[in-house]
């Protein structure tokens, strides 16, 4: 229905803006590596979640939760077993759908030669036709301290890093994707690299990150949606701001009645603290003590509350 301004004049209604990135019950299976006629690994089992358009969303769980798998089939490397993918509102997964264009990729390993220069990442997007810009791409080189006759080869761990981030964002991409970028960078080169990622977000609010990491150390005021993934499976999602005020960190002391499943220990202490509902703080054990939740809290406390739930489960 139009509604009327004030003045009378008529009003369109606005089309709500798809999300950058929806995921529904995604299923992934990672073919033998050896044989073909081996049964694949199940990799990914239900995975849902929306990365919203214009905002950071980190995907964070452990090692082997799932991160690399989800990332490769949001971009077409691997075919979807069951479930659905829109990437940019279009949707993504079997061999004919790639990655539609305005993604730029940043992967977990180095994917160039060695022996290549920026020049030479310059001449093949040429060949490809693909938009790039050719004097952002230097100018983030330099500000990196990459000189732009250097061999991918001669870089610097964190330098390889902040050639694949210059790559990708000279392709002017709505949506970027870097998996674990941050394993590898010095404290220096991490927040220059955030620092980077924020500025391009303020210059323009429909642009989106996702971020795959096992690392959120010092990142609260730059991740707006947190995925939280857990063998294979997502245990827990949603804008950080409202997390943080849902939750709060119980610690309770050694001996304390009614601690939950797959809190985790402070120390010999015997104390233990765990993240519970902010709903559920009322009425805990005496000399249990609460505070507020960081992200890294959300993230770690999940985690050891699912794989604790585990171990229990195994026990009965």
């Amino acid at each position: 229905m139009i509604r009327p301004e004030p003045s009378g004049r008529p009003v369109e209604p606005q089309c709500p803006v798809a999300p950058a990135i929806r995921v529904q019950q995604l299923a992934v299976d990672i073919p033998h590596p050896r044989s073909r006629y081996r049964a694949p690994t199940p990799a990914l089992h239900d995975i849902s979640f929306t990365a919203p358009r214009g905002q950071v969303t980190a995907l964070v769980g452990t090692n082997g939760a799932g991160k690399t798998t989800v990332l490769r089939a949001l971009t077409g490397a691997l075919r979807p077993a069951a479930g659905s993918i829109e990437v940019l509102g279009r949707t993504v997964g079997p061999a004919d759908r790639a990655c539609p264009e305005g993604v730029g990729v940043v992967p977990d390993a180095p994917v160039l030669p060695e022996e290549w220069t920026a020049q030479d990442v310059i001449a093949l997007r040429r060949c490809l036709g693909d938009p790039f810009d050719t004097s952002l791409f230097p100018r983030m080189l330099q500000a990196s301290g990459i000189r732009p006759r250097a061999m991918i080869g001669s870089l610097s761990a964190g330098q390889t890093t902040a050639f694949a981030v210059a790559a990708a964002l000279a392709t002017d991409p709505q949506l970027l994707v870097l998996d674990e970028p941050l394993t590898r960078l010095d404290p220096l080169a991490r927040s220059t690299l955030v620092d980077l990622l924020r500025d391009r977000l303020t210059d323009d609010d429909s642009r989106s990150v996702l971020l795959s990491t096992h690392d959120l150390e010092g990142m609260d005021c730059f991740v707006d949606h947190l995925v939280v993934l857990h063998e294979g499976r997502t245990v827990l999602e949603g804008d950080v701001d409202e997390l943080l005020e849902a939750h709060v960190v119980a610690t309770y002391p050694a001996g304390a009645p009614q601690i939950p499943l797959g809190a985790r220990p402070l120390g010999r202490s015997g104390a233990a603290e765990a993240l519970i509902a902010t709903d559920d703080s009322v009425g805990l054990a005496p000399g249990t003590a609460l505070r507020e939740p960081d992200l890294p809290d959300l993230v770690g406390l999940t985690l050891a509350a699912r794989a604790g739930r585990a171990i229990g489960e195994d026990r009965r």
